[in-house]
């Protein structure tokens, strides 16, 4: 943009401003203003006429108020080129957001009045896009940490050592998430007779790209037995490998059927 900008040199400022106007200006879909550091108004484009529907030559009047010192700030010192984001009132008084590129012009030493170029792209769209998905993060973050339920990304070895761990994780193992993550300890925590039979399920799971559901007990401080859900899935590099293991395991009144316990019990008893 700068390019089509060309400083005649020594010629008085404001009976030059027209010659740093393109009539390639009234194209764009980008609103383009010549503004003093004052933020009056010196030439404009369609797309601003358009956007204000008015003769109005103080820009301050369209801006959000929080932010007429911010941009006034901006223009207040000669720079080669500032951006940053305001906030706009268009003719029906509806707020947007745009992206602001100011380009110096020229400054007049007399008065020391300063010229600027502003390009104004309306964002309002994408920052609208953005808070909506904030909010939506925001609200699945809350039911995660309201769900006793224990959200979990493990590497696929047979400590399950915890990559991430919801809060949840005090519901279901009476430990915070920081005290199992990067440890061994949840894998330490699975009853030894239940053990060889989750990491088999799991693995059998994996290997068919399924998800898997398994049944199975830990111990709270080693002496407490409680019984928890475990469904999850991999996750797979391009090639296949498995990266990681992700799931959710929760507290269960449910119980492996006496003979799959029994059987487990007896497999292990014999290696």
């Amino acid at each position: 943009m700068l390019k089509l900008f060309r400083r005649p040199a020594q010629v008085y400022p404001l009976q030059l401003l027209h010659s740093y106007w393109s009539p390639v200006f009234d194209r764009f879909a980008e609103a383009v203003l010549i503004v003093d550091q004052y933020l009056n108004i010196y030439k404009s484009n369609i797309t601003w006429q358009h956007f204000s529907q008015s003769d109005m030559q103080d820009l301050s009047l369209s801006l959000y108020p929080e932010d007429v010192y911010k941009l006034k700030s901006l223009l207040s010192l000669p720079q080669l080129t500032e951006s940053c984001r305001i906030r706009l009132r268009d003719a029906q008084q509806n707020l947007r957001w745009f992206e602001l590129s100011a380009n110096y012009l020229v400054s007049q030493p007399e008065t020391q009045q300063y010229y600027w170029c502003l390009l104004l792209s309306d964002q309002t769209e994408k920052i609208k896009q953005q808070y909506r998905q904030s909010a939506q993060q925001r609200s699945l973050n809350d039911l995660i940490k309201r769900l006793p339920m224990m959200l979990y990304r493990s590497r696929n070895d047979f400590d399950w050592t915890m990559e991430y761990l919801s809060d949840g994780c005090v519901d279901v193992t009476g430990y915070a998430p920081t005290e199992l993550l990067n440890t061994p300890r949840f894998g330490q925590m699975i009853h030894p007779d239940d053990a060889p039979y989750v990491w088999s399920s799991v693995q059998d799971a994996l290997n068919q790209k399924g998800i898997f559901d398994v049944i199975y007990r830990i111990l709270l401080d080693g002496k407490q037995v409680v019984w928890v859900q475990d469904m999850g899935w991999g996750v797979y590099s391009e090639s296949d490998m498995i990266l990681a293991v992700e799931g959710v395991i929760w507290r269960t009144a449910e119980q492996m059927p006496e003979p799959i316990v029994d059987s487990i019990s007896l497999k292990n008893k014999l290696k």
